[in-house]
């Protein structure tokens, strides 16, 4: 396992263990950390995985919402801006907090299978083991009317239940992959108004049959799909949004904070383990990188494409809002390994990247994230083909290879193409049944 994942367990088992209160609910997860910069050293409220420059967008502290629980308020190493170093302290903009931060949480909690390189998601350490759902209807699931979550509830709640039964745990779901499904509104202008009307019906129907088959959504937001040139009306493709700063700042007050305020409220609003804020950005960037020495971008030929710093700029603005109303985690669904730090300055609790065969040729399945370089937070492979790469790797040799070699989940995509073998994902599971559930 890597450095990181041995020092997130051992922290995480020191605060659980000595029964502090691991960041209970709601708002009780808010303590320690800052909105922005750096932090003092390994035991301070930010840690010292980060450096500088890196302070966490809510200052999150407890594990129940958070990476950590622990002493350094998350594995990510987020702080506050200035941190003076010391166990107390969470900088300029931090809450105080103390070493075992997570303020006023409600009960005590221990967990007794820490998966030493996993996420940390209610006072728990796990492998996030699932599969993409990733739709019942492209577009359509959430606001699509009949097309949506609510009007297709009962064939939801089988494919629900056959991946639960299953020994899934996690479940990638795509949200407005495009805004033709008609999930938000818009004005003439093409400016975010809003939310249509079964928008959050849907959102509740799909938390509700979360809850009842014992499974955790991470809702993906966008994806690079969102800025295909032959989006109609054209005002409504996410390159205008994006570089539009008043356009954009409705996206997130009128759309994006009403819907995570919405889980948020919903009695079964834990079952939203994140925000995966976009599929694969790569695909609408264009130019070169900012950051890491990582590759130019070479963006799809069907995107109207946007620089790397624009999309930045969108993803940070989307993720301040999700953070101002939500305690769920934030990730961003990297393309491969190819842009292994394209994203590395945004505030996400875990990085999540995604492997096919011509990923695999040049970036194999069974390195490291240390030996790619990362080392300051959790890594998900959130997509990858459930029939295994080319060359005979099959889907338990991937699975096995990450589960051993420090990566911290794997969540199998599913479509008309690729088909899973449910056999092969409960074998997984239960080899292995404690750390694959949250």
């Amino acid at each position: 396992m890597n450095d990181l994942g041995r020092t997130n367990a051992l922290l995480s088992l020191l605060a659980c263990a000595a029964a502090v209160a691991c960041g209970g609910s709601g708002d009780d997860d808010v303590a320690a950390g800052g909105s922005a910069g750096s932090a003092g050293s390994t035991l301070t409220t930010g840690g010292a995985a980060n450096g500088a420059g890196r302070g966490g967008g809510a200052g999150r502290s407890g594990a129940g919402k958070g990476q950590g629980g622990s002493t350094n308020g998350g594995s990510s190493g987020r702080g506050g801006s200035g941190g003076s170093g010391d166990t107390a302290s969470g900088g300029s903009s931090g809450s105080s907090g103390t070493a075992n931060a997570g303020s006023s949480g409600s009960s005590a909690c221990e967990d007794s299978c820490p998966f030493e390189s996993g996420v940390a998601f209610d006072c728990k350490l796990r492998f996030m083991y699932g599969v993409n759902y990733a739709w019942q209807n492209f577009a359509g699931d959430f606001g699509g009317g009949t097309r949506g979550v609510t009007s297709t509830r009962s064939m939801v709640q089988s494919q629900l239940q056959t991946m639960a039964q299953n020994g899934v745990n996690v479940v990638r779901w795509w949200v407005w992959p495009n805004f033709t499904g008609g999930g938000v509104s818009f004005d003439q202008s093409g400016t975010p108004t809003g939310l249509t009307s079964s928008t959050l019906s849907d959102l509740e129907t799909a938390l509700e049959l979360a809850d009842a088959n014992g499974l955790y959504l991470m809702l993906t937001l966008f994806s690079f799909d969102n800025f295909k040139s032959n989006i109609n009306p054209a005002n409504q493709n996410l390159a205008t949004l994006a570089t539009d700063p008043a356009k954009r700042a409705a996206l997130v007050n009128n759309v994006i904070r009403p819907f995570a305020a919405a889980a948020k409220a919903s009695a079964h609003g834990k079952r939203v383990i994140a925000w995966d804020v976009i599929n694969e950005p790569e695909w609408a960037v264009t130019g070169p990188s900012l950051y890491g020495g990582d590759p130019a971008f070479d963006p799809d030929d069907t995107c109207k494409p946007i620089t790397h710093a624009q999309m930045e700029t969108l993803l940070a603005d989307v993720i301040a809002g999700l953070r101002s109303t939500s305690d769920a985690l934030v990730t961003v669904g990297a393309a491969a390994m190819k842009w292994s730090h394209a994203w590395s300055m945004l505030d996400q609790d875990f990085y999540q990247f995604h492997i096919y065969d011509w990923v695999q040729m040049s970036w194999p399945y069974d390195k490291s994230p240390a030996e790619y370089g990362i080392a300051d937070k959790p890594v998900v492979m959130g997509e990858f083909p459930p029939t295994g790469l080319a060359g005979g790797i099959g889907y338990r040799t991937l699975l096995d290879s990450w589960y051993q070699n420090g990566y911290a989940g794997a969540l199998a995509w599913r479509d008309g193409s690729y088909k899973v073998t449910w056999s092969e994902v409960k074998s997984f599971a239960d080899a292995h049944p404690c750390e694959t559930k949250f």
